[in-house]
């Protein structure tokens, strides 16, 4: 088997249940710092991760020096730190049946903008090389069907906002458009990984830099920003946060398939970043299939044809990367 291809389907698995088991860890009861307290457990299995790659690195490496030399990577650092903090709320308002699919546009998305950036630094000549028309349709479908969901979303809100005034004040975060608000900020900023990875990472069209040294410089800063995020919590509410909490495990095992899922996803990058996040959008298909069958998790008809609308503008757009 290519070992491309054995990356992007380990990837695709460990993606898939990180939605379940994310969803898994939120608590019913109201919360207070949720996505920062989400950030902590990613923190912590980020950085064993890194510190693995650091101790084990054959070569001698020095984080500042590699730091400077990819600051695009470390700029990221922090703003995937950010967005990734907030867009977890997404797991409190949104069924993971919503939710993976609405991260899934961006795969169209940052396939976009990563063949801007390759033809604005002159890394190809002509975007039809890399924008062909079968991906170009796929991409379409994909962010077509993103808009019909969140419009089905909308009028489904306003149906149910006879229930009553409580669940009028709330409506917004359950059921409407201010649902996808979190899906879609993280969409953006894994479009935007897409560009920078691509460009630092890859061996053809970019500047081949070490996978190694792109986890090592990523989970060191995020590690950092979990660190003050877990001080904070703890200044602010005067509440000593235990990721290793029984209850708080299902954050740590998410951020432990979530991270070895991006180790696998770097290498998978450095081989082919022009066709890796395209073929990763049918992940949130498993994703659907694992919060119907283990979470039980029901939307009305008109989202289900949607999702399959997105799985299919996957499949063209996956068809088109591999023949």
């Amino acid at each position: 088997m290519n070992i491309w291809i054995l990356y992007i389907i380990i990837v695709i698995l460990l993606w898939a249940m990180t939605g379940l088991i994310y969803k898994a860890g939120v608590h019913k009861e109201e919360e207070k710092h949720t996505g920062l307290k989400f950030s902590v457990s990613v923190g912590v299995v980020f950085f064993v991760i890194s510190l693995f790659y650091l101790i084990t690195r054959d070569e001698p490496f020095t984080i500042i020096e590699s730091a400077v030399r990819y600051w695009p990577m470390t700029v990221f650092g922090i703003i995937y730190f950010v967005i990734n903090t907030i867009s977890f709320n997404g797991y409190i308002y949104n069924e993971v049946t919503v939710e993976a699919p609405v991260e899934g546009i961006s795969g169209g998305t940052s396939t976009i903008l990563l063949i801007a950036a390759y033809l604005i630094l002159g890394r190809v000549d002509s975007i039809s090389k890399l924008l062909t028309p079968l991906r170009t349709l796929g991409i379409l479908i994909i962010l077509f069907s993103i808009i019909l969901l969140a419009s089905a979303r909308n009028r489904e809100t306003r149906r149910e906002k006879e229930r009553g005034p409580d669940f009028q004040k709330k409506s917004w975060k359950w059921r409407g458009l201010g649902t996808l608000i979190f899906p879609v900020m993280f969409s953006m900023v894994d479009a935007l990984e897409t560009v920078i990875t691509g460009v630092c990472l890859d061996s053809t069209y970019g500047y081949s830099m070490p996978a190694g040294d792109s986890i090592i410089i990523i989970g060191m800063e995020y590690s950092i920003l979990a660190f003050g995020s877990w001080v904070y919590i703890f200044v602010k509410d005067r509440e000593f946060y235990n990721p290793f909490k029984r209850e708080n495990v299902p954050r740590l095992l998410g951020s432990v398939t979530d991270n070895v899922g991006i180790v696998f996803y770097s290498y998978a990058m450095a081989i082919d970043s022009v066709s890796t996040d395209p073929v990763l959008a049918v992940y949130p298909v498993f994703a659907m299939i694992g919060g119907r069958i283990f979470m039980k998790e029901k939307v009305s008809t008109i989202q289900y044809i949607t999702v399959l609308c997105i799985v299919v503008g996957s499949v063209l757009v996956v068809t088109d990367s591999i023949i």
